[in-house]
């Protein structure tokens, strides 16, 4: 493995987990599914996400 291969591959490694941290930083703040854009209404998991959440229990 050569040089810039070992720094393009360190840069991903960083991007994602920057990615996956904001990801968790949002899950363990009650925000909704990863995010949805306009709301959780049109969101494929809004039940998982939010179903319980209406109820005053916590998912996950």
């Amino acid at each position: 493995m050569n040089l810039s291969t070992l720094i393009i591959l360190v840069i991903l490694a960083v991007i994602v987990g920057a990615v996956v941290r904001v990801m968790i930083k949002d899950k363990k703040s009650g925000k909704g599914c990863g995010g949805c854009a306009g709301g959780c209404g049109g969101c494929a998991g809004s039940s998982v996400c939010h179903g319980n959440h209406e109820q005053g229990k916590h998912v996950g």
